[in-house]
This record gives structure tokens, C-alpha cells and sequence, in this order.
């Protein structure tokens, strides 16, 4: 990446900036725009092996993560967790896997960049040694104690399931193994000969197809906590004991409905974690099962780690107010018995991040000058940094802008997300008189007045006139590839939280085959696996059968008049991947 470092390199003050950088406290630069963002931190954050990315807002940090894979591949994303909504929420599984992907890189990678949300620093975790400590190795060649490996890994809140089919489950039949990790792409099949692995394998998931042999298998764990025997038992009478307390506390307010609500549900849920060997849910109790809560941050070195901000200031009013909303919902919920007082204390507070952060070494990136937030001031710096102007699809305008760059001795990158597309772009503009060439080696030299036209995709280009350096992209130069988008009917829908939510009858409305009637839930065989299914009705006797897991597919109709609302019609050749017609119940 020299062509694109070493330009910021010969910043008036950079020696000055990276130097306050380096000691603990913040570094402020004003004057970014959004899409050069990553470029800045990139090349700052080469000084650490590990950099930890904090923005205000999920959407951000997923822009902030696609722009930054072009310069870091290996970049992770690691989402916060809705503290408030977690138990119901349908992504559960999918949220999980993505923090414990993260975890994972953090844990064997020795250079790592993870990008966050501030939330996400205030969510509780266990210490790192636990997660570490729960995670499996499988090696051709081990011997397994399958009672024991089965009993270690439904601790580590894996299902077991007749068929492996998604992540998160594994399956046990005769001498053959399968296993579906959080953190792999796709399922892992263990032969064994007696007790003794004799290969190991990847699989297709659809078509039980081997993939490749694999020599050795490592196993994340499928959810945030995984305790010994020792320990949720332990775990189990805290809670349990507080919510007595808490039950008599509650019944000398003559407060009677909400005490017998906080005790039934703490005994209900102990005897879910005891006898049916739940796990889910577990980690909205942590308080209870671990001394030591942990943040994200708790995670990273701070001799080894940067810390960048995008926007401190928005994101720290974001730990503000997930802090003020918590508290808000957490002391409602309280005092009406749905939770119990140590559930008050998984969330760190926003003052509570704020002063970890005081040991890490901290920068700022903003487009204005920013607070420091109560962090200790290391320097204060200004960049002037500019949008590259949108073409509109004009080879014409591009040329006679290149020309000025030329004329000024800028030099010039240009970036396309496809490599056809890259080269033809750099033929025409040597035909146009300039002193262009194509690369995929982004450590070529660059001087001036020469443009290169490499492989890369990032939304937007930028510009340093000081440095006179400009980055175009093939958006700044095509637009957004727009995206034909099918007409569909909308209707008013309200969010289905839970099954108890419908009753047979209900119109509902799918959100790709629109609406129809909720006819219940059904246990139906495919490919000798039995699963429940929501079955609902459209127009003409037709039904759809969709995976019960996917609840958030559909909506309650919500129609504001009293007539009878005029079905869809279900066409096969709409059916998503995810949802389809069984051969055994026909469309008519």
C-alpha cells in the first residue's frame, strides 16, 4: 500500500502526530470526510498491531468495514448486542457468530483491526481466558470421548440435530461426526475408526457433497458463555437467591403479582439451565455466573492497540443515550418483576468506557473540531481534505479533470471494483494523451503528474490539495449501480416478537409474496428431517411453508378499515432460497 501511504507521510506535522499518537490519552484531526476516513487510519494505525475502530451507528460501521477491507483484508466487524431485546432477538444466532468470528481474530491474530459501535463497548462479556479456555481442537489421528465431546459442546451451546444444516448444530450418527462451528464457512465431517479420528472433511450443507479434507478443526464456542458444571450451578444460586430476596421485598410493598412474577421466572429459568441443559439466554445473567464482567476493550493490550474514533463526539452521546434508554426500560421492567436487581448491571456506563479508554492510545477523526470527551488532550491537528467531484457517467468531464491534476502535478489513483473495467479505463485514458498505466501492485511507485489505475472497491474517491494526491473511484466516474427494484403492493404490518402473537386465521404479510392466512404451524419431513414449519394460505388454496425460525419474515396485517382484504396469489417462480413449496403439498 506505499502508493497510497506514502503521500500522507509527507503531511506537514505527521512526524509530530504520530508521535503524540503513540502515548496514552487522545489525538484529535479535524477536517476528514467520510470516504477518506479509512485511508487516515490505515496509514496511522500501522504503528500498532492491533487497531479498534469506534463509530456511532451499526450502518456506519458496516460503510466504515467495506471501505476498509480494500486496505485490510482481514478487517472483522464486531456488532453490539441489544441488550434490551437480545433474548427475542430472531438474529440471535447470526449476531452471535459475528462476535465470536471477532473474538477469534482477535485471539490468533497478531495483527488484527476490529470495527465496533461504542454500544458495543458497553456490552458485559466474560473474561477472554473463559472464551479462550472453552474452545475445541480436533486433529486427525485424536482419540474422542463422543458422551464427553457431545456433553462439552451442548456447554458451548451447540444443538444437536439429526442432520447438520446450519450453524451452530452438530449430529452424531454411527462413526460419523458433523459439525457446523460458528466461525466456518461450511460444516466439518469427522470419520471415525472406533474412538479414533481418521479424516476430516468439509461439506456441502445442501448436497452432503465433500468440499476438502482438512487436517485439524478448531471449535468456537456457539454462544458468549460457557460455564463448568461447577459454575452454573454456582451461577444458578445467585440468582436464585436474589430473587427470593427480591420476591420479599417485593411482597412487603404488597406488591403480590409482581413478586410471584420475579420468583416463577427465576425458578423457571433455573430449571430450563439445569434439566434441559439450556444455554440460550445464559449471557443476559452474566453478573451472576462470572465475578469479573469484561468489555470489548478489556480484550486489546492498550501498549499494543490504537484506538480510533469516527466522530467522538456522536459516538459518545450514542454511550449517553443506550445508557439512558437501558436504565430507562431496565427500572421499568424492575419494578414490575420481569427482571431481577443483578440484571441491572449488564451494561457498563458511559463514564465507566470512558475512563478504560484513558489507557489506550486514542485518535479522533472528524470533520469539525471536537471534544475530547474527558480524555486527556495529546494534540490537536488539522487535515484539508476534499471530495473528488461525481462524473456522471462523463468520460469527457473525467478527462479535463485529469488534465488540471496533471497540469498541477497531482498524483492520481483510480479504483474499479472490476478488474475488465479497470484495465479498459486505464487503455482510454492513455489514449487520451496521459501518462496512465494499470497495476494490481499497490506498492508501485507513483510520481507526479501519473495516474494509476488499479483493482479496488471503495464508494467514494477523495483528494489532499496540499499533497496534491486524489483518489478517484469508479463510482465518483459511473454513479451507483442502480438495481432494478419489482413493484410490490405495501400494507400496514406490525412486528410479530413471538408465536403467541397469531392466532389460525390472521391475515399476515410476507415480505416477498405479500398477503396471505396464517393457517398455524406444521411438523413436516424433508429429506427425513421433521421441522416446524408456519404455513400460510394465499389466494387460490396455494400455501407457503416457511422455516419457523423465520418469523421476522412475515407481519401481522394491520389494515384500518373493517373489509376483508383481497389476497395475493402465490406464483412459484417468486420462492426465495429460504421458503418454498413442498413437492408433497402442491399448488393449485
Amino acid at each position: 500500500m506505499k502508493a497510497f501511504i506514502e503521500p500522507l507521510q509527507e503531511l506537514s506535522g505527521y512526524e509530530d502526530m504520530t508521535k503524540a499518537a503513540m502515548q496514552p490519552g487522545l489525538v484529535t484531526i479535524s477536517g476528514c470526510i467520510d470516504a477518506q476516513k479509512p485511508h487516515m487510519i490505515y496509514t496511522l494505525g500501522r504503528t500498532r498491531s492491533r487497531r479498534l475502530i469506534v463509530t456511532f451507528h451499526e450502518q456506519k460501521a458496516k460503510e466504515l468495514y467495506d471501505d476498509y477491507r480494500f486496505f485490510d483484508p482481514s478487517v472483522v466487524y464486531y456488532p453490539a448486542k441489544d441488550v434490551l431485546f437480545y433474548q427475542s432477538d430472531i438474529r440471535g444466532n447470526l449476531l452471535t457468530a459475528e462476535r465470536i468470528s471477532a473474538l477469534r481474530a482477535i485471539h490468533e491474530n497478531e495483527q488484527v483491526t476490529v470495527i465496533t459501535t461504542f454500544d458495543a463497548l458497553m456490552n458485559t462479556m466474560p473474561r477472554d481466558a473463559q472464551v479462550w479456555d472453552s474452545v475445541l481442537h480436533i486433529a486427525q489421528g485424536d482419540t474422542l470421548d463422543l458422551d464427553a465431546l457431545v456433553e462439552q459442546l451442548v456447554r458451548m451451546g451447540y444443538e444437536r440435530q439429526y442432520q447438520v444444516d446450519n450453524i451452530g448444530q452438530f449430529a452424531l450418527r454411527g462413526g460419523i461426526f458433523d459439525i457446523f462451528p460458528l466461525t466456518e464457512e461450511n460444516p466439518v465431517r469427522i470419520e471415525l475408526w472406533d474412538d479414533e479420528v481418521d479424516t476430516l472433511r468439509t461439506f456441502d450443507v445442501e448436497s452432503q457433497k465433500s468440499i476438502e479434507n482438512i487436517e485439524k478443526l478448531v471449535v468456537y464456542p456457539a454462544c458468549e458463555l460457557v460455564l463448568s458444571t461447577e459454575e452454573k450451578a454456582e451461577g444458578i444460586r445467585r440468582l436464585l437467591k436474589e430473587a427470593e430476596a427480591f420476591s420479599d421485598k417485593l411482597r412487603k410493598e404488597m406488591k403480590t403479582e409482581e413478586a410471584y412474577r420475579a420468583l416463577s421466572q427465576a425458578k423457571e429459568l433455573a430449571q430450563e439451565w439445569e434439566e434441559l441443559s439450556e444455554t440460550a439466554g445464559m449471557d443476559a445473567f452474566l453478573s451472576y455466573f462470572c465475578r469479573e464482567r469484561w468489555s470489548l476493550l478489556d480484550y486489546f493490550d492498550p501498549a499494543d492497540t490504537f484506538v480510533f474514533f469516527d466522530e467522538l463526539s456522536r459516538s459518545a452521546e450514542r454511550g449517553r443515550q443506550t445508557e439512558l434508554e437501558f436504565s430507562e426500560s431496565m427500572k421499568q421492567r424492575l419494578e414490575m418483576g420481569y427482571i431481577l436487581p443483578g440484571q441491572m448491571n449488564e451494561l457498563f456506563g458511559y463514564k465507566e468506557i470512558m475512563g478504560r479508554l484513558e489507557k489506550y492510545s486514542c485518535c479522533a477523526v472528524s470533520a469539525l473540531d471536537i471534544k475530547t470527551c474527558g480524555l486527556k488532550s495529546n494534540g490537536q491537528f488539522g487535515i484539508h481534505v476534499k471530495s473528488v467531484s461525481a462524473y456522471n457517467n462523463s468520460f469527457e468531464l473525467l478527462i479535463a479533470d485529469l488534465k488540471k491534476y496533471k497540469k498541477n502535478g497531482y498524483r492520481i489513483i483510480l479504483l474499479s471494483g472490476s478488474r475488465t473495467r479497470a484495465k479498459r479505463l486505464a487503455e482510454d485514458i492513455l489514449n487520451e494523451g496521459l501518462n496512465c498505466f494499470y497495476t494490481e501492485d499497490y506498492d508501485h511507485d507513483l510520481v507526479a503528474g501519473q495516474i494509476m489505475v488499479c483493482y479496488g472497491k471503495v464508494h467514494q474517491g477523495y483528494e489532499y490539495p496540499i499533497l496534491q494526491f486524489a483518489v478517484i473511484t469508479d463510482t465518483d466516474i459511473f454513479g451507483e449501480e442502480k438495481k432494478k427494484k419489482k413493484r410490490h403492493r405495501t400494507y400496514e404490518g406490525e412486528k410479530i416478537q413471538q408465536f403467541t402473537d397469531l392466532s389460525v386465521g390472521d391475515y399476515v404479510v410476507h415480505e416477498n409474496h405479500g398477503l396471505g392466512i396464517y393457517k398455524g404451524i406444521e411438523k413436516i419431513e424433508v429429506d427425513r428431517k421433521v421441522k416446524d414449519y408456519i404455513k400460510i394460505e394465499y389466494a387460490g388454496g396455494s400455501n407457503l411453508y416457511i422455516l419457523a425460525t423465520q418469523l421476522d419474515q412475515i407481519q401481522k396485517y394491520a389494515g384500518k378499515d373493517a373489509r376483508k382484504p383481497k389476497l395475493n396469489k402465490l406464483g412459484s417462480q417468486e420462492l426465495c432460497a429460504e421458503h418454498f413449496l413442498l413437492p408433497s403439498l402442491p399448488v393449485f
